[in-house]
Parts: C-alpha cells; structure tokens; sequence
C-alpha cells in the first residue's frame, strides 16, 4: 500500500515538474524567461522548456493595443473649461524595455499622452481648439514619439474622440449661433425681398416700355392713315378740278349762257316779286337770238 501511495506521489512530481518546464507560446505574444529573478532570455512563439521551479515567463503581446483614455478636462489659453476624451493606438517594440525599464510602460505613456495635451490646448484660445483638432492630433503624436521610445513601445496613432466645452461655454456659443442664424436668415429675407422688388420693377419697366412702344407705333400708325387718306382725298380733289377745268377749257359759251337761263327761269316760278340779276348776266342773255328778239323794244 505504501508503495502505491509512493507511486501516485511521485507521479504528481512529475507531471508538475512537466507543466513547470514546458511552455508554448502563441503568437503574437512573446515570453520574457525570469530566472532566479534575473532576465534569461525571450521566448518567440511556440513549444519551449525552461529550467522548472527557479524560472517563470512573462507574456507580452507584440500586437497593436488600442487605448481609451479617461475623458480630461483641460483649460485653454483663453480660460475656456473643456473636456477632451482621446484614444491611441500602440504596439510593443523592445521587449526587455518594456518589462524591465518601466514598472508600467502602459500607465507612464498615458500619463505623457495627458501632460502633452494639456500642454498643447494650454497654448491655444477655444476656437483653435475646436477647429483645429486634426493639428493638435500631428502634435500630440509627435511629442510622444521620443518620450515613449524609453518604455519599449511605439504610439502608432492618436485620435481626439470628442472636445465639449463646458455647460456655460456650450449655452454661450448656442446663443451666440442662435443669433448668427437669425442675422443670416434676416439677410437673406431682405436680399430676397430685394431682389424681388428689382424683378418686380423690371417686369413692370419692361410692360411700360412695352405699352409705350404699342401706343406709339398705334399713333404712328393712325397719323400714317390720315396722312394718306387726306393725301387720297386731296388726289381725289384734284383730280376732279383737273377734269372741270379741262371740261370748261373746251366748253361753248351757250353752256354757261344756258345754264343761267335755267337758273332765271326757277327764279322766275319762285315767290320772289323781284329777280336782282347782274348786268353782265343780262347781257349774256341778250347773247342768245331768241332772247335778244324778245327783249327788243318795238319800233314805233
């Protein structure tokens, strides 16, 4: 029986001193061997074996860490309280560094990350801050290249999440940008009433002109008509003179005489008692034969 229990004994030494020795390695990850506390060697991914009970390892992942640092308040040239969350991005570069130089590599660069930006905003008035994130990221990221080097590690990236300017600051800026909407929304009212009013008088313009010119050529029009129909008429005239002073230019005398003989005779069956002729209307009557035989005075 003691030699069964002997057995069992040393068959748990063994498979101790077995999980002791063997370690594997995945990757990304790299060990760091602590031998009777002293650095041994590093350990790349895989199966490996270590001296059991006076070494351990330490893991340390090679891959890129992201970061979320706590939201940080900070206070800009121009006393403005803001809060500003950032994060980062970050991958191991010397292992030995990493583990041995700086008790904790991590905290120390997020503590640099912080310092650097209060020292960034510190030096910029609340608008460069606020447009100009992208500016503050190059610095931000610059500043800590050298600075985490020494922890055996490398920011790849840094990024402003988020910058919101305190309660007091925030209810400024929303009147101040409640105003500057109504301004713009007054101008633009008034540009577009008057550019309105310069369509409407334009178009107004452009009827007038356009009346004149109608009642205009309407005149012209008119004035044109009579001018024709009165040089018509006074062709009309003419044209009858012509013809009655070419009819008379040929006439015979006995035609006028003839024409008086008629116009004594209507008088002679009016009502009129006394007929006033003319003395050369008289002797234009004694012209004609008959007449002049009639008027004759007897011979005695």
């Amino acid at each position: 029986m003691w030699g069964a229990i002997i057995g069992v004994f040393v068959l748990i030494i063994v498979v101790l001193l077995l999980m002791s020795m063997v370690k594997i390695i995945t990757q990304p990850d790299r060990g760091v061997v602590i031998t009777l506390g002293k650095y041994n060697k590093t350990l790349t991914p895989g199966f490996h074996l270590i001296a059991p009970f006076i070494s351990h390892v330490i893991r340390v992942s090679t891959a890129q860490t992201p970061v979320d640092l706590d939201e940080q308040v900070v206070i800009t040239k121009d006393n403005a309280e803001i809060s500003v969350k950032i994060s980062l991005k970050y991958h191991v570069t010397n292992i030995e560094d990493f583990v041995f130089k700086n008790e904790d590599s991590v905290r120390s660069m997020t503590q640099d990350t912080r310092a650097s930006l209060r020292g960034i905003i510190g030096n910029k008035e609340l608008n460069e801050v606020l447009n100009g994130t992208e500016e503050i990221n190059r610095a931000l990221f610059s500043g800590l290249a050298d600075v985490t080097a020494g922890y055996g590690l490398n920011v790849d990236r840094v990024n402003i999440d988020s910058v919101n300017p305190s309660r007091d600051i925030q209810d400024s800026m929303n009147k101040l940008l409640k105003a500057t909407r109504e301004r713009d929304a007054a101008i633009a009212t008034a540009e577009g009433k008057s550019k309105s009013i310069t369509l409407e008088n334009e178009a107004n313009n452009k009827a007038l002109l356009a009346t004149n010119q109608a009642q205009n050529t309407a005149l012209v029009n008119s004035a044109t008509a009579k001018a024709t129909a009165i040089h018509t008429e006074a062709d009309a005239d003419a044209y009858r003179v012509g013809k009655l002073n070419a009819a008379l230019s040929v006439s015979s005398p006995n035609y006028f005489i003839s024409r008086n003989i008629a116009a004594f005779k209507e008088l002679a069956n009016s009502d009129t008692n006394t007929v006033i002729m003319p003395s050369t209307a008289i002797d234009s009557l004694g012209a004609v034969p008959a007449l002049a035989a009639a008027f004759k005075t007897p011979q005695k």
